[in-house]
């Protein structure tokens, strides 16, 4: 019996032993299956990673390729790398650059509307940086670039007036001063061109009054305008159509005497002499 139990415990040991041989094997075969399968993913991930390492390290590259896109009039492609800059660069400057660039990109395709989203966003982030008076410009550009003729231009030309005013004083030392005189003049003309084009409407359809509110909002909002001399000398005209005759020969006067050199001086002096001996206002 002793010899049986012996034996029996033998084999079972021996049992025990080869099952546990089996199970550490299978762990083994296991340990190395995953082994291999880290590898892959690890190789995979650094491929990718090494791609995108390529345009983190060379921003330069990518910015200059997308300043070619955009020369060669490819504006859609250009975005597309400038936005994997702005959002993948490690570099601050390059980021912020190729967010003024995306802006760029919408002007010099004449999509002004998402120009001027992309130029304000800028201004919001960075008002200070060396690039804001020259995201301000373009921004006061993209209503200038729309303003076309008279009865549909009155609101580009306001608004560009006010970004460009904004430019003036924001950025008082901005490089685009002399531009920006001749572009502020340009707007204010428009304005008064515009409110020309409606008082010699209402003028034109005998509405005196109305014309002499359109004429005299000239003189006052745009004393510098061209077309001034021209509404300070209506404006005389619709007093004496309006029978407001006191009014017109003091309008006429000052006409005469501001503008003695204009060809409707002839004119105004001439409606002057025509009306009846009045007490002249001085």
């Amino acid at each position: 019996m002793v010899f049986i139990n012996i034996q029996l415990d033998s084999l079972f040991s021996i049992r025990i032993n080869v099952f546990t041989m089996l199970r550490r094997k299978i762990s083994i075969y296991r340990y190395i299956a995953l082994l291999l399968l880290s590898l892959t993913v690890f190789a995979c991930s650094t491929d990718g990673k090494s791609v995108k390492g390529e345009e983190t390290v060379a921003p330069e590259e990518s910015l200059r390729k997308a300043n070619e896109l955009i020369k060669d009039g490819f504006y859609e492609d250009a975005r597309k790398i400038l936005e994997t800059i702005k959002s993948g660069s490690a570099s601050q400057q390059y980021a912020l650059l190729a967010r003024l660039r995306i802006a760029d990109s919408y002007f010099d395709d004449e999509a002004y509307e998402e120009a001027v989203v992309e130029y304000e966003s800028f201004l919001d982030l960075y008002p200070h940086q060396k690039y804001a008076s020259y995201a301000q410009y373009r921004l006061a550009m993209c209503f200038f670039k729309r303003i076309k003729t008279v009865d549909v231009s009155y609101s580009w030309a306001q608004r560009a007036l006010n970004e460009f005013q904004k430019l003036q004083r924001q950025y008082p030392r901005n490089p685009y001063m002399n531009i920006v005189d001749n572009r502020i003049k340009s707007c204010i003309n428009m304005l008064a061109e515009y409110e020309y084009y409606v008082g010699n409407f209402y003028y034109e359809k005998g509405a005196y009054n109305a014309a002499i509110g359109r004429f005299g909002g000239i003189l006052l909002q745009y004393p510098n305008s061209v077309r001034a001399p021209e509404a300070l000398y209506y404006m005389g005209l619709a007093y004496e159509y309006s029978g407001q005759l006191i009014e017109a020969v003091n309008t006429l006067m000052a006409f005469v005497d501001k503008y003695p050199n204009v060809d409707l001086t002839v004119d105004a002096k001439e409606h002057i002499a025509s009306l009846p001996h009045l007490i002249i206002e001085k």
